[in-house]
This record gives C-alpha cells, sequence and structure tokens, in this order.
C-alpha cells in the first residue's frame, strides 16, 4: 500500500464535502483517448508514488458504445462526450441523421465562458473535431480545419499545420484566424511567452510528443508548403525559431498555459477540453512498454489539473475516455516486490473494445459523477452544473 493513500483518502472524503453543493464555473474535461481499466492499471502498478487517479474522491464507469455498434470509433465515441448524443460509426459532431449537433462546448460559449482546446495531437483529429465541426467522415480535415476557424474558440493548443494551408483551395487558414483577431503560433517557444488571451498554437507533432522524432528547425517550412501568414509573421518576431519543446512535459504545460490564460477576464468561467491521444495508437499497436510510459505522461497533465483544481475550488475536474483500446490487461507474471519494471501488459485485440471506461472527478459538483453512466450522460450533467 502507497503509504500516503489512508491520509488522502480522509482528506478527499472532507474535500468532497466541502465542494458538495459548489456550483462550478470552470469545467476542464480531460479525455484519454482509448484509456480503459487495463491502461490505468499500467499506471497503478508500476508507480511506487500516489497518482492522480487516486486523489479522485469520486469514480464512476462510462458504457461507451455508438447508436449503431457496441464498439465505438473515436468520432462517435468524442461525439457522445462532446454533444450528449450517440451517433453512427464514422460521424462527427452530427447526429445518425447527419444533422449538426450543438456540444458543452458551445453551449458553454453560449453561457458567456471563455472556452479552450489542448490535444497533443492534430486539432483536427476526431476527439477535438467533435466539440466544434460536424462531418460525416474524420477524414474531412480540410472542411474541419475550416470549421474550426468559425468555432470562436479562444485557446487552442495542438499540431496539425497541415489541413489550415496544404489545402486544395490553396487558403491560408492561419490568415483567416490572424484576420479574426487571433494570435497564431508555429513555435512552442511563442506559445510559451505569450501573454495573448485569444491565440491558436499549431505545433509541429514532434513538439507535442516525444514519440515523433523527426524535428526540423524553422517554423517557416510549415511541414513542406508555402510559407503561410504565421509563418512569416513568426520569422519576422524572432531571429531564430528554433523548437525547444519538451515533448515529454509538452501536455501538462500546455494545460497550465491555457488555465493561465483562459483565467484572465473570465468573469463566467470557463470550459476547456484536453485529449491525451496517443493511448489509443499504443493500444492499437499492442505496445506495452509505450502504454506504461505514455500514462505516466498522463499522470503528469492530470496531477497538473488536479493541483489547479485544488487552488480553485469552484472548478470541476471531469476525466473518462472515449473507448477501451487493445483489449489491454495486465499480464500474467511473477514479480519482486516493489519492481514496476517487470510489468507487462496484454492485448487481445488491434483494435478498440467495448467495455465500460472509468470516470474520475474533482472539485466542485464531482458528486454528480458517482455511479454509472452511459456516454453521452456526461455532457447533460456538466451542462446542468453549469446553468
Amino acid at each position: 500500500m502507497k503509504t500516503s493513500r489512508i491520509l488522502f483518502s480522509f482528506v478527499a472524503a472532507i474535500l468532497l464535502s466541502s465542494c458538495c453543493n459548489q456550483k462550478p464555473q470552470n469545467v476542464i474535461y480531460l479525455i484519454g483517448d482509448g484509456m480503459g481499466f487495463g491502461a490505468v492499471s499500467s499506471l497503478l502498478l508500476s508507480m511506487d508514488e500516489q497518482t492522480g487517479f487516486e486523489m479522485a474522491p469520486v469514480i464512476g464507469l462510462s458504457e461507451t458504445c455508438s447508436a449503431n455498434n457496441y464498439v465505438t470509433d473515436s468520432p462517435a465515441g468524442g461525439t457522445a462526450l462532446a454533444t450528449g448524443t450517440r451517433t453512427c460509426n464514422g460521424f462527427l459532431g452530427v447526429g445518425p441523421d447527419s444533422l449538426q449537433l450543438v456540444s458543452i462546448l458551445k453551449k458553454a460559449q453560449a453561457m458567456g465562458k471563455k472556452t479552450g482546446i489542448v490535444v497533443n495531437t492534430t486539432l483536427t483529429e476526431a476527439t477535438p473535431g467533435a466539440f466544434y465541426a460536424g462531418v460525416t467522415s474524420r477524414k474531412e480535415s480540410y472542411k474541419i480545419a475550416e470549421q474550426f476557424t468559425e468555432s470562436n474558440v479562444d485557446i487552442a493548443i495542438g499540431a496539425g499545420i497541415s489541413a489550415f494551408i496544404n489545402r486544395p483551395d490553396s487558403v491560408d487558414l492561419t490568415e483567416v484566424l490572424i484576420n479574426k483577431g487571433y494570435d497564431v503560433y508555429l513555435d512552442w517557444r511563442q506559445v510559451t511567452n505569450s501573454q495573448s488571451e485569444k491565440f491558436v498554437g499549431i505545433l509541429e507533432m514532434s513538439d507535442v510528443h516525444r514519440r515523433n522524432k523527426a524535428r526540423t528547425t524553422t517554423a517557416g517550412a510549415a511541414d513542406g508548403a508555402e510559407v503561410c501568414l504565421a509563418a512569416k509573421l513568426a520569422a519576422a518576431a524572432i531571429e531564430d525559431t528554433t523548437r525547444f519543446a519538451e515533448p515529454t512535459e509538452y501536455l501538462p504545460k500546455a494545460c497550465t498555459k491555457a488555465l493561465e490564460q483562459l483565467s484572465k477576464n473570465a468573469p463566467n468561467g470557463f470550459f476547456l477540453m484536453v485529449e491525451s491521444a496517443i493511448i489509443d495508437g499504443y493500444g492499437h499497436n499492442n505496445d506495452s512498454e509505450g502504454m506504461i510510459e505514455e500514462m505516466h505522461e498522463f499522470d503528469q497533465a492530470l496531477k497538473a489539473l488536479i493541483q489547479y483544481v485544488n487552488t480553485h475550488p469552484n472548478t470541476l475536474l471531469v476525466v473518462t475516455a472515449d473507448h477501451e483500446t487493445g483489449g489491454t490487461s495486465v499480464a500474467y507474471k511473477s514479480h519482486p516486490v516493489n519492481d514496476p519494471q517487470g510489468l507487462h501488459l496484454s492485448f487481445s485485440t488491434k483494435g478498440h473494445s467495448g467495455t465500460v471506461v472509468p470516470v474520475f472527478a474533482y472539485g466542485a459538483g464531482a458528486e454528480h459523477f458517482a455511479g454509472i453512466f452511459q456516454n453521452r450522460e456526461l455532457p447533460g450533467i456538466i451542462e446542468q452544473l453549469i446553468k
């Protein structure tokens, strides 16, 4: 038993009791793509110190079915978590009838809240896209990027410049964003140094995740595309545009930066969606070592968010997954006592599974997430709490 577990359970009970009747003004929605109980177990069993999951005063379960299958894909899973409606596999931000749905992020904006998106994947991927876009195929990345420019999100940090500038219509969407009043950054240093309350950071994948080894030295190359307006402005602003990101620490740092800027001049609070997307890839690849490492990095981001909640008691943090990937479980293997290096995972599939996933809740309103839910119920609970 970890020495602090009993003491923390007592403290968590006190904190939960103190925030039970508090209305959350701010919401942080952290989604682990493909993060089932096997992934969570890989963290718990490979850490000697207390994890962020063990700090949760409330734990629940979520059924992840889509509208037409027991096993959801990421677009349908993200849509349920974003909009409260289950849709068909392959659909993103639209219902089974292909009509646009309204996400909890859009509803938060209607309530006067600032909004943000932080991901360690492309900003046009399935899960973030479900919060602002509406298409019948996740492959419509150019259309999703165009819809992003109309999203009115205040802060966004992720990767995927190609969908914004390498376009069949030759439109430079970074210019569109700049004309809408955004600062657009293609360099991690610009993101971390920014004091803007309205910016989009579109970084290299090598900046947002450690397993993407390829690196270039200037934002001007823009993934090999023509030089976009954001790159020209960056080159004019600083002489050395070499990125200096630390990908193993990207997600907690990006979350901290987004929270810092969203907290400014926000009398009605904010809504921040965060996705840790790479867990899913390790499940698909049946990569035990990668999964364990990724969950350790997820824990860093989770602890950073918990720290914010602890110092801002009007904040609700909800952590869950869109689905489970890999049929991940802990392999049968003897081990020396307290030797996390001996942990190995086993997998039953290269795809998704339909098993339930965990829900962890912290802060104001957390008590409403104890129980068994359908994935589509979670955004509705959040909406009722922040009305």
